[in-house]
């Protein structure tokens, strides 16, 4: 088998294109966020993604950080933290199934109930006009006519300047997870199209293997 020599002088954009959509693949696939923790606690994250959101809500100011798809609160628990070294910040987590033993933190507060549903939307709402900062990460369904459901239902809470990321864009994207069939980027695509206060940043993928290409999305008025 030949090995791939790359020089870094004369690598041409479409190869360096090419070979970041197939490390994204292959990280994706190896599915390393089945064993990724924070503190003991399981967080089904991308690590680089994970470092990117704290610069987020460090220079954003966050504080309200509204996340829809708790699973097992290993993420929730990693932003409380971020907001305990900050100083201030709460975590509002949403799941429609809140497991059992989930981490405990007096920054977070745990909903239970579909991310859409009009119920929790009203709840949502109220703790965000309490809020100067608003940031939302959206990784509960990732089917395309869902996340884009969440998108036009949370993107009103988010404050200008701020960020709406639709997370695990990278199912279509690459496409890493081609089977699953049309998900956030999808979504992302249909959004963006009728909502000109948002416009995606790519500035956030910074580190190259991200679970959320294209899907940094900024409110700029």
């Amino acid at each position: 088998m030949s090995k791939l020599v790359i020089d870094k002088d004369n690598i041409s954009p479409s190869d360096a294109q090419e070979i970041l959509r197939l490390a994204n693949i292959i990280y994706f696939r190896q599915q390393p966020y089945e064993k990724t923790r924070w503190m003991g606690a399981p967080a089904a994250k991308c690590p680089m993604d994970m470092w990117m959101y704290q610069e987020l809500i460090h220079a954003m100011g966050t504080d309200l950080l509204i996340e829809t798809g708790t699973l097992f609160g290993g993420s929730a628990l990693f932003f409380a933290h971020m907001f305990d070294i900050i100083g201030h910040g709460k975590v509002l987590s949403i799941d429609i199934e809140l497991q059992k033993n989930l981490p405990q933190h007096p920054r977070i507060e745990y909903l239970q109930g579909s991310s859409v549903d009009e119920k929790i939307l009203v709840e949502v709402e109220k703790q965000a006009k309490a809020a100067e900062s608003v940031t939302v990460i959206l990784d509960s369904d990732h089917t395309a006519s869902y996340k884009f459901k969440e998108l036009n239902a949370y993107s009103k809470f988010v404050s200008k300047g701020n960020y709406i990321i639709a997370e695990d864009s990278c199912f279509d994207y690459y496409p890493a997870w081609p089977e699953y069939g049309p998900g956030p980027t999808k979504a992302i695509e249909a959004f963006i199209k009728d909502n000109a206060d948002f416009k995606v940043d790519r500035s956030p993928e910074l580190h190259l293997i991200t679970f959320a290409p294209m899907a940094f999305l900024r409110r700029v008025s």
